[in-house]
Parts: structure tokens; C-alpha cells; sequence
């Protein structure tokens, strides 16, 4: 098209910025802020905007008066605009001798000036595709991504004064051969004290839908939580929690939703569990905006639990994974990290870095240990003594190198440090959909030959593994209408605007730290024949992911891996 529009009167336009928004370059690379998505929502939808979509071309000696707005295409302007631009999934390319004389705003695309251009305002640009569609009537309308992980789940709020109150359902986001759903309801509650201070009071009610006939552990349970917490250029805050909940043992990177799926879909329960009761104090300090400082200590009252035998959607006709045993016992539990995270979106980044390093200590004076052969572990005393270190480092960084291609990579470990031998609810395995998805599930998990573990359970000291990623963008655009408000309009847009084509490449190991046959001494890493290796490639539609993947160092199958949520 081209040609020269009716004169239109310029308008002036609100950037709203979010002091509290992650981290980002706001030229071109980072995330598209939600404030920048309403503002191209207000703009098109404006009566006074000059729409276009597709590929459209402004000959030289045309002019234009007024805002100007393109829809998924390519706007070549070779006269002038008097007034702002705005690209919605597109590009925008001045031609030489054309002039705009207002701000220019791109998203989804790029925006390039030829020599002998003018641009008399300031410009931004973003990479990343708005999450919007344009409804029958014309008007843009925010498309909701579907959301896997948050099905099952209500929530209510309302405030009075300066006292906000929250109501809550759940299921709990999960499903698992312990506790079946476990249906979550309560209350929360934020006063605003002040204008930097906010106590927050949070009562959640669990009822566990699987009985437990062995009566090792209640039916019901329940979170308590009050915080106070004070903002301002240095944020800090502290609080104190109780609880009586079914706990994972924290070998896996998978979320509790994505395990869930696998159980009630497949009968395949990605974890282990024991049932945890206990009271503690935490606080934080928050001296940068991407740089936290946690501690807390708990008294921590763990003991074993059993499979049971909740229904599953395909498959029924074969019993769940044993769950294994823990050490009961009573444990004081001191934590102390520090996060670094300068990632432009915590769920979908594209740059940035997250580096996080924690220490856990342990004790318990009345723990009564598992029995596990003398190749494992060293006995652990029950004299009043014993104790634990463990530590976790995980290091991600992220690149943008165009507006469709992203790089990133991984480095994890986690693992004894000091102290007596790891408790079974802290010892390590590898393999499977989280870390390695061309090994098996817990494929390496120290486990000596001669000893039978029908549970799988993970037994290994230490781990450490590398992941990277490379992403391709694939604009797909795909929408459909919900639902329509009274004049026939869409009020509710469900759709995929892009996916990304995923290449990835895993290396981890993990093992027993030590003397001993089958044993890494402490102060060494294991050798290259410890490690296993996997390259794959796969479709991530942001709410689900597909993969492929295959074992370098094995003669394993070819193995099919589903996420809900981005590896790392």
C-alpha cells in the first residue's frame, strides 16, 4: 500500500516504567515489559491512530498526521510522519529522505535507518513478539498462553483500609503416589503498616485425598507463615513459619506440577518423598534489586512414609515405585544463600545471569539411620553427634545473539562437603526428563551392583552436571476466541504467538565421595569415564515442551521428554 492518509491530530502517549520490573536492557534485547504491551494495546485501540497491517510502504512525498500504528508486517517509510510510530510484530525501515518527527516504538521486530533519515524523538526497541491478536472488530486483545502448571487453582482478593485479604483453593499443583491431590484452601492477609513496611499472614489448610492405611502420617496438614518485611533502596525483612506437609527429596530440577502430570497421567512419580513437621525463623536482605542474602533455621521433625495407591489415567494395572526410607529423626536445619539474578524474566529469559550458592546445616541427636551397605556410606553415630554440610551452586547465563536465536548454558553442583555421611533425604542420583533426558530416570544413582534397590532411591554424595541450550523463534501466531463480550467483541484470547526450536547438549555425573572401591577421593572430581553425556533437540510452545534425546556414551534408546516449564 501506499499513498497518503487522511491528516490525523498527534496524541501524547504515557511509558509507564516499573522500578521493581527484573532486570533488562531496554534496548532491544530484553524481555517486553507488560506496561509496554498495554501501552500498544491503548495505542492501536486508539480512534485516533492510523492502523495498518501487513507489509505496507509511505512513498516519499506522502504525509502523515497523527499516531501511526502497523500489525504484523514491514512499514517502509519514504515520507514523513508527523507524529509517533508504532510496530506491533513487525519492522519498520526508514527510508532515505523520510522523517518522523514523533517517538518510534518496534516490537517484534527490527527497526533500521538509512542514510539521509530523520528521526526527530527517541526510539525503543524490543525483540521479543507482544503477546497480542487482533479480534474481529479490529481492536487488539492480549492473548492469554496456556498455563499447565496453575490448573486447578482459584483465588480471591479484597481490601479494606490499608488491609488487603486473599483468598485461596488449590490441588495443591501437584499429584504423587503419597498423598494423591493434595487440596489446599486458606487465607492470607497484608497490612500495610506504613508506607515501607507490610506484614504479611498467610494460614493454608491441606486435606491429603490418598489415605494412608499404615497411619504413618495424618490425612491433613497445613503452612503457616507471618512476615514483616520493609522496602526501600535496601529491602529486608524477616518471619516465621510452621508447618505439617509431605516434603520432596530434592534430587530432581523438575517442578512439583510437572511430576504431577506424570503421575497422574502415567503412574510415573518423578520423586521421593517424607513427611515433614516442624517451626522455624528466616530472614533476607535485599541490598541491590538483583542481589538477595537469605538465612533461616528450623526445627524439623522427618519421617519415613509409604507408597499408596492413588488412581492414574492410563495406566493402573501395575503398582507405583516403592518410596524409600529416610533417616527419621528430629533435625535443627541452618541454610544460608545468596542469589545474583540479573535475568530479564525469571520464567522465559533471554539474557542475563543467575548464580546462586547455598549451604545446608544439619544435625539431629536422635536420628535413627537406614541401613545401607558398608559401599555406601559410613555408619552414621547415634550418640547425640551427628551432622551434616551440604552445599549447592548453580551458575546460568544467558545471551541474545538476534532477535530469533538465544544461547545459554548451565553449571550445577550440589553435595556433601563436611560433617558425617548425608542423610538418605539429601543424597544425590542423575538421569532422566530434568537434568539428563538421554539417560534413563536415575540412571546414576551409586547404587553397587551387588545390592538390590527396587525403589531407585538416590544414594550418591555428589553431582554436577553442564547444560546448554540454543533457541530458534518460530513466529506462529496461532489464537482462537474464548469468549466475547456483549457487542460481540473478544474479551478473552487464548493462543501460542511463537515457539522456539531447541538444540541442547547435557554432561553430568554423580557419585560417591570418599576411600574406598567406588569411591572419588573428597578433594577430586571424578575421571571422564564417571560422566555421561546426551545431545537432543526439541519444540518449546512456552506452556509445553517436546524433546528428543539420545546418550553419547551408551547404547541407550532414543527417549521423548514433555515439560512444562523451560529446563533452566
Amino acid at each position: 500500500m501506499s499513498g497518503v492518509a487522511p491528516s490525523l491530530h498527534a496524541q501524547d502517549s504515557v511509558v509507564v516504567i516499573d522500578p521493581d520490573a527484573p532486570f533488562a536492557d531496554s534496548s532491544a534485547i530484553g524481555t517486553l515489559p507488560a506496561a509496554v504491551t498495554q501501552q500498544l494495546i491503548r495505542t492501536w485501540n486508539d480512534s485516533l491512530t492510523t492502523r495498518f497491517t501487513g507489509n505496507v510502504s509511505l512513498a516519499a512525498g506522502s504525509r502523515l498526521t497523527g499516531p501511526v500504528a502497523l500489525y504484523r508486517g514491514v512499514l517502509r517509510v519514504g515520507g514523513v510522519i508527523e507524529g509517533p510510530v508504532t510496530v506491533i510484530n513487525g519492522s519498520l525501515i526508514l527510508l532515505p529522505g523520510a522523517r518522523i518527527t514523533g517517538d518510534v516504538l518496534v516490537v517484534g521486530g527490527k527497526f533500521t535507518k538509512q542514510e539521509g533519515s530523520t528521526l526527530d524523538g527517541e526510539e525503543r526497541v524490543y525483540w521479543d513478539l507482544a503477546p497480542v491478536a487482533k479480534s474481529g472488530d479490529g481492536t487488539l486483545t492480549l492473548q492469554e498462553t496456556p498455563d499447565l502448571e496453575t490448573l486447578g487453582t482459584a483465588k480471591a482478593s479484597f481490601g479494606v483500609g490499608k488491609t488487603r485479604t486473599t483468598l485461596h483453593a488449590s490441588t495443591g499443583g501437584t499429584y504423587d503416589r503419597i498423598e494423591g491431590f493434595p487440596l489446599e484452601a486458606g487465607v492470607g492477609l497484608d497490612w500495610r503498616a506504613t508506607k515501607r513496611d507490610l506484614i504479611k499472614l498467610d494460614l493454608t489448610g491441606i486435606v491429603r485425598t490418598t489415605t494412608d492405611n499404615t497411619d504413618s502420617r495424618s490425612d491433613f496438614g497445613y503452612r503457616a507463615k507471618a512476615e514483616w518485611r520493609r522496602s526501600g533502596e535496601v529491602s529486608y525483612g524477616f518471619g516465621g513459619r510452621a508447618w505439617s506437609v509431605i516434603d520432596v527429596i530434592p534430587d530432581q530440577t523438575l517442578s512439583r506440577a510437572e511430576s504431577g502430570w506424570s503421575s497422574i497421567l502415567f503412574q510415573e512419580d518423578q520423586y521421593d518423598y517424607y513427611d515433614s513437621q516442624g517451626l522455624g525463623l528466616y530472614g533476607y536482605l535485599i541490598p541491590a534489586r538483583q542481589f538477595r542474602v537469605d538465612a533461616g533455621w528450623d526445627y524439623n521433625e522427618q519421617s519415613s512414609v509409604p507408597a499408596n495407591d492413588p488412581w492414574s489415567l492410563f495406566i493402573n494395572d501395575s503398582k507405583w515405585r516403592p518410596n524409600p526410607l529416610i533417616d527419621d529423626g528430629d533435625y535443627g536445619i541452618t541454610t544460608v544463600s545468596a542469589t545474583l539474578n540479573t535475568r530479564d524474566s525469571d520464567r522465559q529469559p533471554a539474557l542475563g545471569w543467575y548464580a546462586r550458592a547455598g549451604v545446608e546445616f544439619g544435625e539431629s541427636d536422635d536420628v535413627a539411620p537406614v541401613a545401607l551397605p558398608p559401599g555406601v556410606r559410613d555408619p552414621i553415630p547415634t550418640d547425640g553427634s551427628y551432622n551434616y554440610s551440604l552445599l549447592t551452586v548453580d551458575l546460568r547465563r544467558y545471551f541474545r545473539l538476534s532477535p530469533d536465536d538465544r544461547l545459554s548454558g548451565r553449571a550445577y553442583f550440589s553435595g556433601w562437603v563436611g560433617g558425617d555421611p548425608l542423610p538418605m533425604q539429601r543424597r544425590l542420583s542423575l538421569g532422566g526428563p530434568s537434568i539428563l533426558p538421554g539417560d534413563a530416570f536415575r540412571q546414576v544413582n551409586c547404587t553397587p551392583p551387588d545390592v538390590s534397590n527396587p525403589s531407585d532411591a538416590s544414594l550418591c554424595d555428589r553431582t554436577m552436571f553442564f547444560q546448554v541450550e540454543f533457541r530458534h523463534r518460530l513466529d506462529l501466531g496461532w489464537h482462537y476466541t474464548v469468549s466475547k463480550d456483549k457487542e460481540g467483541a473478544a474479551s478473552r484470547v487464548i493462543g501460542v504467538q511463537t515457539a522456539d526450536l531447541v538444540f541442547l547438549s547435557d554432561l553430568g555425573t554423580a557419585w560417591l565421595s570418599g576411600e574406598g572401591p567406588g569411591h572419588v577421593p573428597n578433594n577430586r572430581l571424578p575421571s571422564a569415564d564417571y560422566w555421561s553425556a546426551d545431545v537432543g533437540a526439541g519444540i518449546d510452545f512456552g506452556f509445553i515442551g517436546a524433546y528428543l534425546a539420545k546418550s553419547i556414551t551408551d547404547d541407550g534408546p532414543l527417549r521423548v521428554s514433555v515439560r512444562l516449564q523451560r529446563r533452566f
